[in-house]
């Protein structure tokens, strides 16, 4: 019963939170598509079909990123599981991203990789991935650096994306992770759908790891993706 209860609470509270993010691109979508049944000039119909096409995007987005979270929200283990290089996961995730790279005039340094293999699921990796350079790219200025390395502590693989933006305000330090949480990108009019870091937090909570964000004393922002090595297997003795 307390499980059908707190079920039914955490299907009305996402309703509600997507209603409410929802509701701000629709009003714009009105609004122009009420402006455009008005005699207005060709520029000026130009500028609101573009805003209608950006606002029903950005829906599209949200709902996107709603039902991906919402998948991986209810695994409760990986239904594909390899062994994966930390070289191939960075590989994977700077190619995925090198036509934005090269579109904000961003530079994407790669150190050596560590040599490590981790067992998980290789898309669900490359997207974690994904998701904390994309950030990275969004919060660092025109013609910024963006560093991408790995190191092995213990039995931990750690994946660390730097950028040299203006970091996170101390009042968000601890909301990064909440639903919906988004802060102004600085080179973007819109905010993003605030879901981005819920799904790496997913992915590492179902390869038994962890993600975190903080900021660098030299400014921006240091993400680390944390996922744990195999233990080697000790023989029984004789």
């Amino acid at each position: 019963m307390q499980q059908t209860l707190e079920g039914k609470e955490y299907v009305e509270q996402y309703v509600q939170k997507l209603t409410h993010e929802v509701k701000s691109p629709l009003s714009a979508i009105r609004g122009a598509a009420e402006l455009l049944e008005e005699n207005v000039p060709s520029r000026q119909r130009s500028l609101f079909l573009k805003n209608i096409r950006n606002e029903a995007n950005r829906i599209q987005a949200l709902v996107d990123r709603m039902l991906e979270l919402s998948s991986l929200e209810n695994q409760k283990i990986l239904q594909t599981s390899k062994r994966i290089s930390a070289e191939a996961l960075l590989q994977n995730a700077v190619e995925s991203k090198r036509a934005i790279l090269e579109k904000n005039r961003l530079s994407l340094t790669t150190l050596p990789p560590a040599r490590a293999r981790v067992k998980g699921d290789r898309l669900l990796l490359n997207q974690a991935l994904s998701n904390l350079i994309q950030n990275a790219i969004d919060f660092s200025p025109a013609g910024g650096e963006i560093i991408l390395r790995s190191q092995i502590e213990g039995y931990l693989l750690k994946l660390i994306v730097e950028d040299h933006g203006s970091g996170i305000p101390d009042y968000a330090v601890n909301k990064v992770f909440n639903k919906f949480f988004s802060l102004q990108r600085p080179n973007a009019r819109e905010k993003s759908t605030g879901l981005g870091l819920n799904v790496v937090a997913e992915v590492a909570k179902l390869h038994n790891g962890s993600v975190e964000l903080e900021n660098r004393q030299s400014g921006g922002v240091s993400a680390t993706l944390s996922l744990p090595l195999p233990r080697p297997k000790i023989s029984p003795s004789k």
